[in-house]
């Protein structure tokens, strides 16, 4: 007598699906930028697939290279990049670094923003404490404590410390790896 066991055995529907999951996933990681695609867990068999997939321009041979592009990807551990390319795509990036400047900017010391600090380099380990602390300061230094009455120089060289902030952080999200 033989025994089924019914979780190991999955459907040739339910496997074609994940199939086609796994072939979506790799069109759209022939979609990314070269720069976004070295941020992701790719094997090295995948990034060639992937740099030769920037070389094809044929519409068939694309759909055809997009189905060994999702064989690849069942082949490498498809879950870690799907988390990488979700938080790549992660469209309240850009708002956590906004509110990052803001709190600092709202700070009265950098002794207060701190937490901040804190915050973005467990976010960005690969960042420079010491730039880092220096932006901040310079940022407090120009900052207006009233807009109405502040010289138009001022309120400039605010805004370009502001700038000059944001921008770090900027650079620091684009060089992050993703996994």
């Amino acid at each position: 007598m033989t025994e089924y066991n019914d979780d190991q055995w999955t459907s040739k529907s339910e496997q074609k699906r994940d199939d086609l999951v796994l072939q979506e996933l790799g069109q759209s990681l022939m979609e990314l930028k070269q720069g976004e695609q070295q941020r992701l867990p790719l094997s090295d068999a995948l990034k060639k697939g992937l740099e030769e997939a920037r070389r094809i321009t044929s519409n068939e041979a694309r759909r055809r290279h997009s189905l060994y592009i999702g064989r690849l990807v069942r082949e490498s551990d498809s879950e870690l990049i799907e988390k990488a390319l979700a938080s790549l795509k992660d469209p309240f990036r850009q708002q956590r670094l906004s509110n990052w400047v803001d709190q600092i900017a709202n700070s009265e010391q950098a002794r207060d923003a701190d937490d901040t600090l804190q915050q973005i380099l467990q976010a960005f380990p690969h960042g420079d404490r010491q730039q880092l602390r220096n932006l901040t300061r310079n940022a407090l230094k120009a900052k207006v404590p009233d807009l109405t009455t502040a010289t138009p120089e001022a309120k400039d060289k605010f805004k370009r410390e502001r700038r000059k902030l944001m921008n770090y952080l900027n650079q620091l999200d684009k060089t992050a790896p993703l996994y």
